[in-house]
């Protein structure tokens, strides 16, 4: 499964617990800005270890 934001093509590893809408499981890179907001809970998905490790782009 790839991350569902726009225009972003790498794995989704972290599923993200929004208070306000419904979870949403995106790549590591997304789920490090968008869980800076106050509520959101990221949770690493355990079983897509390798994928959590980002190659340089």
């Amino acid at each position: 499964m790839t991350c569902p934001e726009d225009d972003c093509d790498r794995p989704a590893t972290v599923e993200l617990h929004i208070p306000w809408a419904d979870n949403r499981t995106v790549c590591a890179a997304h789920a490090r800005v968008l869980g800076q907001q106050d509520g959101v809970v990221a949770d690493p998905k355990t079983e897509r270890g390798d994928d959590l490790l980002e190659d340089e782009r």
